[in-house]
């Protein structure tokens, strides 16, 4: 019986951070400056994951949530940047096992390979207008930038990742371990 209700508590936790993870990408269609910022928003959610029931429940989540905001969502740019990107806080651990002088440039090349690809992938597998229309209005200079600009945010997100870890366990892991014992 008790394990059931484990399984239970696991399950509705993790639908319950999928759809957060799900309306988060959402908003990426409504505001438009949101394409950067709500998979980042959205990656945070899968913390959360993480720390409750681990790696396996954590790529279920991101797998969920990109599906879902591919078939659903307005802003396929921001779909496609999650599906990319948003797994990057799954990966983070693996990341930080490299010795510490190789850490920042392998993150930084993991981040602009991953720019690269998706760009490239949004232009010539899967061309998406509006992209299309971004590099076409844009100069070569404001391209350069922006696919250079990306990867350094990817880092500062990095360094994020740490401190709202350790907060998620401070503050809020304590509660649901009450929940999840009443």
């Amino acid at each position: 019986m008790a394990g059931a209700r484990k399984a239970t508590m696991r399950l509705a936790f993790c639908g319950v951070m999928t759809a957060l993870g799900t309306v988060l990408m959402l908003l990426g269609g409504v505001i438009p400056i949101a394409t950067y910022c709500v998979p980042m928003l959205a990656g945070l959610v899968l913390l959360a994951v993480l720390l409750e029931y681990g790696l396996r429940w954590g790529w279920m989540v991101w797998g969920c949530t990109a599906l879902l905001t591919l078939l659903m969502g307005a802003d396929k740019e921001a779909a496609f940047f999650y599906l990319f990107f948003g797994c990057y806080p799954m990966l983070k651990p693996y990341m930080e096992k490299l010795p510490k002088g190789l850490r920042l440039p392998a993150k930084a090349l993991l981040f602009t390979l991953i720019t690269t690809v998706m760009y490239l992938l949004l232009c010539f597998v899967f061309p998406l207008e509006a992209v299309l229309a971004e590099f076409r209005e844009g100069s070569l200079i404001f391209n350069i930038v922006l696919t250079a600009v990306i990867p350094l945010c990817m880092l500062l997100y990095d360094r994020l990742l740490t401190p709202m870890a350790l907060l998620y366990v401070q503050r809020v892991h304590p509660r649901l371990k009450l929940l999840k014992r009443g």
